[in-house]
């Protein structure tokens, strides 16, 4: 629907008209939320370009345009260039908007949710608490945009290990989400699938694994197979499957979650790279240590690549590979020993 409109008023009005622009930046927001994120920072690039042309760099739809783009770069897992533009967008909100406009506090929040990727939390928790506190005290406590901020608040808590606290405010914004949004909302499967991974922290895993499932369920149906939360989804349900001992339900699980994910999101994107190297620790514990090896390898030169050497990822993946070359070694010294005392 919204590529037809987008063709027609390109057509009628002209490619440089402000409503023409404003279609231009919806089609690729929808795009963003259908998982192709590819495509949105591209269209999303060239209508910012387009409206600081035509409409100036401080006016508000432009500065929209930025945040959007800065949002579909940190789907496509690029948190470092997508931190930087949100900075950029936060600092020009402050100034022509003003600090407590729902825009700028759109901005503050986005800022903080890729600074939790990045695994700078205490920054991004503290953002969030002043984020959190602004959209309550601007929008009241059950508007979406208040919700999410609670989420994103739990999110930041858990990544500086405070997980029974982040446990709490996932129920609580699960429940609120349910109330104000309905149980089908992205939000409400998104904060039901947050609530699943701090109950695994927990060392709650059935109750996890039961909550995964759940969700995957739904997001097949809402959002459908190939959604990057619909990935997500399946890729906790085998975390929760590992954590349970089921560890060949977990392999397949990865296996099915790795081929989708370098379908749909890339072999570099950040998720890819998680889905293997999850299914390389379950294959070193299920012996299959040449298999373990090669994958953690795999990642290792991609971490290397994208994030550099010094990356605490790529200091995960090395010592993935490590562990499973001294595995390999020790197997080896066991057949020798083996192979000796049988002449």
């Amino acid at each position: 629907m919204r590529r037809h409109l987008l063709d027609a008023e390109t057509r009628l009005l002209g490619p440089d008209h402000i409503d023409t622009l404003g279609s231009r930046n919806n089609f690729a927001n929808t795009l963003n939320e259908l998982g192709e994120h590819r495509q949105a920072a591209d269209l999303h690039r060239q209508t910012l370009a387009d409206r600081e042309r035509v409409l100036g760099p401080d006016h508000r739809e432009t500065l929209g345009s930025r945040h959007n783009l800065a949002n579909a770069l940190h789907a496509l897992g690029e948190h470092r260039q997508a931190a930087d533009l949100h900075r950029q967008t936060l600092a020009d909100r402050e100034r022509v908007l003003g600090p407590d406009h729902p825009d700028t506090l759109a901005s503050r929040n986005s800022l903080a949710v890729v600074l939790n990727n990045l695994g700078e939390h205490r920054q991004a928790a503290n953002l969030q608490h002043e984020t959190l506190a602004a959209y309550e005290r601007v929008l009241g406590p059950d508007h979406p945009s208040t919700l999410a901020s609670r989420n994103n608040l739990a999110t930041a808590l858990q990544g500086l290990g405070e997980h029974r606290q982040a446990a709490d405010l996932y129920s609580e914004a699960l429940l609120d989400a349910e109330r104000v949004l309905g149980p089908d909302h992205r939000d409400t499967l998104t904060s039901r699938n947050n609530l699943a991974n701090a109950l695994h922290a927990l060392g709650e895993h059935r109750q996890a694994a039961d909550l995964h499932r759940q969700t995957l369920a739904d997001r097949e149906r809402v959002l459908g197979p190939d959604h990057p939360d619909t990935l997500a989804s399946r890729g906790n349900l085998a975390v929760a499957l590992e954590l349970l001992g089921q560890d060949q339900q977990a392999v397949d699980l990865y296996r099915q979650t790795l081929a989708d994910r370098e379908r749909v999101l890339g072999p570099d994107h950040p998720d890819t790279l998680a889905s293997r190297g999850n299914l390389a620790l379950t294959l070193s514990d299920l012996g299959a240590h040449h298999q373990a090896a090669s994958l953690h390898r795999e990642n290792l030169a991609a971490r290397e690549r994208l994030l550099g050497p010094d990356h605490p990822h790529t200091r995960v993946s090395r010592n993935n590979l490590a562990a499973a070359q001294a595995r390999l070694a020790e197997v080896g010294r066991r057949r020798w020993w083996q192979l000796l005392r049988r002449r």
